[in-house]
């Protein structure tokens, strides 16, 4: 990732909506997961670390990232457990791992199934991964360039990869169904940066009313999501469990 996204990302991540939301996302998926007491929950791809300090209220979290930068912002927000790796070569013990978060990391990494094998490696018998991942092609935009991924999601390919990897797919679907319309709008109307500068991640600035406003769709967005499948989104959203060996 552009080095400078780090910074914008630690500014932005305790009250932006689209980080507080994805928050909160991941945060209900993983309470409603059967956790044994004190579980140990690794966050791979922790970025500046808020995912990772709110999964702290579960159980043990390591929190890992292949970027020094990374795990320096995550260490000022008070993290100790860190871990400098790569997510297809995790330095960890097999079958040592209750649950595994990654948000928006498969989609930065060239071997995809490798990761996800990574994962499974690693994970306890039973042991569980809460994944997202940017969907649709038609999405890519200066965003995607400046995040430096490779490529987005639909579901089925995501759970087609992970059915390879070894998991079960007990839940799949789509997050910011309510939004699509929108970003797709905007990410048709930016799909490259002018070519005298070096692309940014979208994430304009916002009236505070307006900010709140798109976190409370979001918000009942989540709330639905324990009931309903959404049929498409701007994010593919993943529950993956690994069989009782």
């Amino acid at each position: 990732m552009n080095p400078a996204e780090y910074e914008r990302m630690y500014r932005y991540e305790d009250h932006y909506w689209w980080f507080v939301s994805r928050r909160e996302l991941v945060d209900a998926l993983v309470r409603q997961l059967p956790l044994p007491p004190r579980p140990v929950i690794v966050d791979v791809g922790c970025g500046t670390g808020a995912t990772a300090v709110q999964l702290q209220r579960y159980g043990m979290v390591l929190a890992v990232d292949i970027s020094p930068l990374a795990l320096s912002w995550s260490r000022q927000r008070g993290l100790e457990a860190l871990l400098l790796a790569a997510a297809e070569r995790l330095p960890l013990l097999t079958e040592s791992v209750d649950v595994i978060v990654a948000t928006d990391i498969l989609e930065h990494l060239d071997d995809d199934v490798a990761v996800l094998r990574e994962f499974h490696r690693v994970l306890k018998p039973g042991g569980y991964v809460v994944v997202t991942v940017p969907a649709y092609r038609i999405l890519w935009s200066e965003h995607d360039l400046a995040l430096m991924h490779r490529r987005r999601y639909v579901a089925s390919v995501l759970a087609k990869r992970a059915r390879m990897a070894g998991f079960e797919v007990t839940r799949l679907t789509y997050a910011l169904f309510f939004l699509f319309p929108l970003a797709l709008v905007m990410r048709l109307l930016k799909r490259r940066p002018a070519p005298d500068r070096e692309p940014q991640a979208q994430l304009p600035a916002l009236p505070e009313w307006l900010n709140r406003f798109l976190l409370r769709i979001q918000r009942v967005e989540t709330a639905l999501l324990k009931y309903v499948r959404f049929p498409w989104g701007v994010s593919v959203v993943a529950v993956l469990r690994k069989g009782d060996e």
